[in-house]
């Protein structure tokens, strides 16, 4: 290879860095203590809060009310100034519900940061309240289930 292209790949190579070390940087400074802040709130209201992953590229964050009740948030660097915000829900009675969107990494801020947690909640608490309904509906729809007595 050419002194210019290996001059350029490893250009590149440090850009691509650079880029990711930005993402990095903007999780710690704003989601981190979005984070922090909105789990001693969520602690104080009978949830667990853990991070099940946080590795270079990639965190994620638990919001669990139970087992079986639970909102994870994910950010996973997927380019250069973009990454992919998940959220996945999961309530008892409903199939898991999964949102995807593309981020530009400039756009963090603890504003930004706070109603991204803020968001994700909100659908949970709503998921939550209509899978009570859709659980309650199906346990009173089905009568062939229920015992008939005779005295």
């Amino acid at each position: 290879m050419d002194r210019w292209k290996e001059s350029f790949l490893k250009k590149l190579s440090q850009a691509q860095n650079q880029c990711g070390q930005r993402f990095e940087d903007a999780l710690d400074q704003f989601v981190e203590p979005a984070f922090q802040d909105i789990g001693g709130f969520l602690r104080d209201n009978g949830f667990q809060i853990s991070k099940p992953l946080s590795e270079e590229g990639r965190r994620s964050y638990k919001f669990e009310l139970a087992e079986n009740a639970y909102q994870l948030v994910i950010f996973r660097f997927s380019g250069i100034g973009e990454f992919e915000l998940r959220t996945e829900t999961f309530v008892p009675g409903a199939d898991p519900k999964l949102e995807k969107s593309v981020c530009n990494v400039a756009d963090i801020d603890e504003s930004w940061a706070a109603g991204r947690f803020q968001s994700a909640l909100d659908a949970f608490v709503e998921q939550l309240g209509n899978s009570d309904r859709a659980v309650g509906r199906a346990a009173s729809a089905d009568p062939a289930d229920e015992e008939l007595v005779v005295v």
